[in-house]
């Protein structure tokens, strides 16, 4: 009989891919995720990973668990949820996700009234470039700039993000404006990595900028933001993002930039507790006045 116990730090080893972040996803010290795991892999008499310097991947042995764990997993948690989670009241901790950008810009504002208002409510802010699973409660809460495609999944569209191409005003001092006409021949980009899902300003770049040199990829858009800024090339940002930076200049290329819904997600399970209801009901409603911000008019200032 599999200990559940046991399959928690199994899980978090197989999420996080190494010791350090399963100990914190697990809040406990790396030397303890480690002899946890040793003492599973001896109690079965199999190996459930493959050690590298990169990381942990799952053996043979190791998928064939993996199953049987989660399958374990959806049943505790619905279980904590119908024994007590819909009694706690506005009590208890609350993991909440986005990407760093919208948890720095966004999310992380709006919860400080929030947190003020309830204040027996604790909330992990999450500001991670890969989605986190929310049939797997890896969170409660998310925010991201892609629909939800787990039938688990409650979403609703609470703003739309509008994107624009930026550059500093030293690197437009140096290298001048970029030709459209000549897919910005000459230039240099700074963009996203194709490791978050769905970077929509990828294909357009190509379109409009095929024929500028790459500079930089980032999987975070603050630090596209900061990279841009300090000159080392054209980004393509949230609006929001983009013309709160110091030392950016909005640009006008011949076609806008893709906008993005903005969907906000919870699990079906754990829409009743009052905890998750009260957060989601504060978040799309301090998003409302927002929404402009996060989606203005274009208004590209003029170059030259």
């Amino acid at each position: 009989m599999l200990d559940w116990d046991d399959l928690r730090y199994f899980l978090a080893v197989a999420r996080h891919g190494n010791l350090s972040a399963a100990a914190r996803a697990l809040k406990v010290t790396q030397p303890t995720v480690g002899r946890r795991l040793e003492a599973f892999e001896r109690r079965l008499g199999a190996k459930l990973f493959l050690r590298s310097p990169s990381g942990f991947a799952l053996s043979a042995a190791g998928e064939s668990v993996l199953g049987h764990a989660e399958r374990m997993e959806q049943g505790a948690l619905a279980a904590e949820l119908a024994a007590g989670g819909r009694d706690a009241g506005l009590r208890g901790h609350l993991r909440v996700t986005a990407s760093e950008w919208l948890a720095v810009r966004v999310l992380g504002p709006l919860l400080v009234p929030f947190l003020a208002r309830h204040p027996a409510i604790s909330v992990d802010l999450i500001a991670d470039a890969r989605w986190l699973s929310l049939p797997r409660r890896e969170a409660d809460i998310a925010l991201r700039p892609a629909a939800f495609e787990h039938h688990e999944v409650f979403q609703r569209e609470v703003a739309r993000i509008g994107f624009g191409l930026y550059a500093s005003e030293t690197y437009l001092a140096e290298r001048g404006p970029p030709d459209f006409d000549r897919q910005c021949e000459g230039h240099a980009l700074v963009t996203m990595s194709d490791e978050p899902p769905a970077v929509a300003d990828l294909p357009w770049l190509g379109a409009v900028a095929g024929k500028a040199r790459v500079a930089a990829r980032t999987n975070g858009r603050e630090a596209q933001a900061t990279m841009g800024a300090a000159g080392v090339g054209l980004a393509c940002l949230p609006r929001y993002l983009g013309d709160a930076t110091p030392g950016l200049r909005l640009l006008s290329p011949p076609s806008p930039p893709p906008e993005r819904a903005l969907w906000l997600g919870v699990h079906r399970d754990a829409r009743a507790v009052p905890r998750v209801k009260a957060l989601v009901a504060f978040v799309v409603d301090a998003l409302a006045p927002l929404r402009r911000a996060l989606r203005p008019e274009p208004r590209p200032r003029p170059i030259g």
